[in-house]
């Protein structure tokens, strides 16, 4: 296999260089951005369309890429929204695509448990500013209260609440839209998303547009600050 080109749509010269669009590189580009850094974005995968999303068994596998060190084998598209990789005693799963695993996974989100920030392992000034880091990402993300119920939720209802200490269910709350709460002036524009149906394809991504993936809020405010340029990188055998 070939070293991977990278390809720009623009003007090249950048005071930074983020590697990944998932929650990590997309709120990294979207801050750098924020501050005025001319910043590079580099994503392998594609600009996934709610439509391209696989909604059955077949197309699913369609969008698998597998490759085996232990094996010597490997299939599937490299460009595929699921990445399995596996190498000695280790597999790792990931999602592929603008917006990285947050395409793929189920948007829930929770209040960090107190247990959790009491850990010794934090930094001490974190606890300062960490309710407001929460409500901040809460705020960009859209979170809001569940209106109907998933075809999982009896599964989600056997969940040993300890895990989530004294949280109840009404504090869990999805990175949805369902177009029932105000979102806030400073978001990027959601006019173009729709709204949750509860069909339970998040985890495969959302054929309805109604994800708040970070590809439409984070990097969304990146590309509005006008200091954020995509590169895509492109493999060739």
């Amino acid at each position: 296999m070939e070293k991977p080109d990278m390809v720009f749509n623009g003007h090249d010269g950048y005071e930074a260089v983020v590697v990944g669009s998932g929650y990590g590189g997309s709120v990294a580009a979207c801050r750098l951005s924020m501050a005025g850094v001319k910043v590079c974005l580099v994503e392998k995968g594609q600009k996934w369309e709610a439509k391209d999303f696989p909604t059955n068994s077949f197309k699913i596998i369609s969008a698998l890429r597998m490759e085996s060190q232990n094996l010597g084998v490997s299939f599937g598209p490299k460009d595929a929204l699921f990445q399995v990789y596996e190498q000695n005693d280790s597999l790792a799963a990931m999602a592929c695509g603008l917006g990285g695993g947050s395409l793929v996974n189920a948007r829930v989100m929770v209040p960090t448990p107190v247990r959790t920030r009491r850990s010794s392992k934090w930094p001490k000034e974190w606890e300062t500013d960490w309710d407001s880091c929460e409500a901040s990402a809460a705020t960009m993300m859209r979170i809001q209260s569940v209106p109907l119920q998933f075809p999982i939720a009896k599964i989600m209802k056997q969940i040993d609440v300890v895990e989530v200490e004294h949280m109840v269910q009404d504090s869990i709350k999805l990175s949805m839209n369902f177009d029932i709460e105000d979102s806030s002036s400073r978001l990027p524009k959601h006019q173009n998303m729709d709204t949750c149906i509860g069909c339970g394809n998040c985890l495969a991504g959302c054929p309805y547009n109604a994800k708040n993936s970070t590809d439409k809020n984070y990097l969304a405010s990146a590309i509005q600050a006008c200091a954020l340029q995509l590169g895509i990188l492109e493999e060739s055998d």
